[in-house]
């Protein structure tokens, strides 16, 4: 891996620049789709999600959007989250990785990231109008000029370069409205215990993923754990986040948002997804 990320050209292609800057998994069902059908002005999700009317337990409703209003109504936010995600090998044979992240939130318009994993880590800042990605691990880095805000930035790197922020339903300014957009079914399953702390589990079907999500038992509804089912790609690899040190009112400087690339990093190009099909 060390040896491939020494070789690296100055522009990458998207499947590299997704695997090599990004702290998600690589699989991202639905991606490749989406950006065809994005230039028809629209995705087959999307018209999925007009035609199907969700059928969803109103009780897991009403708790997800409780837990939405929760994080909306912070203007500033950070959280740790433990991740692990599977691989799939060419035998089919599938392992798991893992990783620390660290994300900080200033709405509208500012994001700080640090992920230390097993196969990459990495750093990321969002500082108004410029996502800068650092590779700390090889010492290059990638700097985009996107729009005015989180919210609009998400969108423009998913669409326009397969690229995903840290947990982005997490992190958008309407959480509920972005973790329910595609939502085809979902029920209250039950409570377990996450970390110590009693949390009531929820679960959602859509058509590429189904997801699982346990909601803190507390005066705040915080997310407590996070599971993906990327159901559609072989072996159905899963992507879990288990969170921690939740703050609603974080007290620090807003030069954490301000990107540090060291002297000796070398830059690297972002490319577009049309770009790499020909279009």
């Amino acid at each position: 891996m060390i040896k491939f990320l020494q070789n690296l050209p100055q522009v990458f292609t998207v499947a590299a620049l997704f695997a090599v800057l990004s702290i998600l998994p690589v699989y991202t069902p639905g991606i490749p789709a989406a950006a065809e059908e994005n230039e028809k002005g629209t995705t087959s999700n999307e018209q999925d999600a007009a035609n199907i009317k969700p059928i969803v337990d109103p009780s897991a409703d009403a708790l997800l959007k409780e837990m939405g209003n929760t994080l909306k109504s912070a203007g500033e936010l950070s959280f740790n989250a433990n991740i692990t995600f599977d691989e799939l090998l060419p035998s089919g044979q599938k392992i798991q990785f893992g990783g620390e992240a660290s994300v900080t939130v200033k709405r509208p318009n500012l994001l700080h990231a640090v992920y230390n994993g097993d196969l990459h880590s990495r750093k990321i800042w969002y500082s108004g109008d410029e996502v800068t990605v650092l590779n700390t691990d090889d010492n290059f880095y990638g700097q985009l000029k996107v729009p005015a805000t989180l919210d609009e930035t998400m969108d423009y790197l998913m669409k326009d370069y397969g690229f995903t922020l840290p947990l982005a339903d997490i992190v958008f300014s309407d959480p509920y409205g972005s973790l329910m957009k595609n939502v085809r079914a979902g029920v209250v399953v039950g409570n377990s215990s996450i970390n110590g702390s009693e949390c009531r589990h929820l679960a959602f079907v859509e058509k590429y993923i189904d997801w699982q999500l346990w909601v803190s038992g507390g005066v705040e509804k915080l997310p407590c754990k996070l599971v993906i089912t990327y159901k559609t790609v072989p072996g159905s690899p899963q992507y879990t986040a288990v969170f921690s040190e939740w703050n609603l009112g974080p007290e620090g400087s807003e030069s954490i948002f301000k990107p540090v690339i060291p002297k000796r990093a070398a830059r690297i190009d972002f490319i577009k997804l049309a770009n790499q099909e020909g279009g």
